[in-house]
């Protein structure tokens, strides 16, 4: 068991990692002139595309397509609310109030995800734990935005897309547990981003926004950001979440995402590294073994009993 709730918390600080690879991917395509409706849209077409064809030549045909009704309908939920209303949210929080604003709405969401945890699970929200959330808050918003908040703005509106934005982003794990954990995870990422993209088909109408012409390159971009952050991020995500047992951990593991994202746009983007973001990616790992450390004194405990 505790080898399984392990392999669970390497499992998901891996699919964290996937994810900190989506700005590359972004940046690309937002080079190559197309605006950020239409690149999450395409994200999650491509994706499901690849999970399609994945799905085929593994299950040696539709067999792996087979879904439960519980984890279909769970798979429905992330895709809608934590795929797609995420997304909307969040690009509307960034083109309302700026990407510092936007940073400090999103990563709250541990906050959303601990109490949530507690009211429907039965989670306890140890001091441990508490501590863990707060430094991982600081160190997520200092390695984003680099302690500067001088483009942060308030309006009525982008503060609330914000605290949706946050609270979207934090019903991943939570609504992942209503079934799509039970899955295998090939099948619920390719359910999850299906719904995704056909929910953000209809809201943002990706045909209007496009900018630039569908060439090769473009295409290929795609095609990595389907399989890097998406396809594989997702599967070994919901590999993960499926042995771990205090769903309110999730999101400070996955939050490495930010540590992987500073580094790549260091190493890609020549972007600065100061110290306000030295500080936050501490922070950041400093949270997850505080995290981790209250895990093994548990377990010590109950191996003593």
């Amino acid at each position: 068991m505790r080898s399984e709730e392990n392999k669970g918390y390497l499992l998901v600080l891996a699919a964290g990692s996937l994810w900190g690879t989506i700005g590359l991917f972004a940046t690309l395509l937002s080079g190559f002139g197309l605006s950020a409706g239409p690149v999450a849209f395409f994200r999650l077409l491509s994706a499901t595309i690849m999970l399609a064809l994945i799905l085929l030549i593994k299950g040696k045909g539709t067999s792996l397509f087979r879904v439960s009704r519980r984890g279909l309908i769970s798979c429905m939920l992330v895709g809608f609310v934590s795929q797609a209303l995420y997304n909307v949210c969040y690009m509307n929080t960034i083109e309302q109030s700026g990407m510092a604003t936007a940073a400090v709405f999103l990563y709250t969401s541990p906050v959303y995800v601990a109490i949530i945890s507690r009211l429907f699970f039965h989670e306890p929200l140890t001091s441990n734990k508490i501590i863990a959330i707060i430094i991982n808050i600081a160190g997520c918003i200092l390695t984003v935005t680099g302690g500067d908040f001088s483009d942060m703005k308030i309006s009525g509106f982008g503060i609330i897309m914000g605290v949706l934005a946050g609270f979207t982003y934090a019903l991943l794990p939570i609504l992942s547990r209503t079934g799509a954990d039970q899955e295998n995870p090939f099948t619920a990422s390719f359910y999850g981003q299906a719904f995704g993209a056909l929910l953000l088909f209809f809201l943002i109408r990706p045909w209007n926004g496009l900018g630039a012409p569908i060439t090769l390159p473009v295409v290929l971009t795609f095609i990595g950001f389907g399989i890097v952050p998406s396809a594989m991020g997702y599967i070994v995500y919901y590999d993960g979440i499926s042995r771990i047992t205090e769903t309110s951990r999730i999101p400070v593991l996955a939050s490495v995402e930010t540590v992987v994202a500073a580094i790549i746009g260091l190493v890609v983007f020549g972007q600065s590294l100061s110290i306000a973001k030295i500080a936050g990616i501490a922070l950041v790992l400093i949270s997850i073994a505080v995290m981790n450390r209250k895990q093994a004194e548990s377990g010590q405990t109950a191996a003593g009993q």
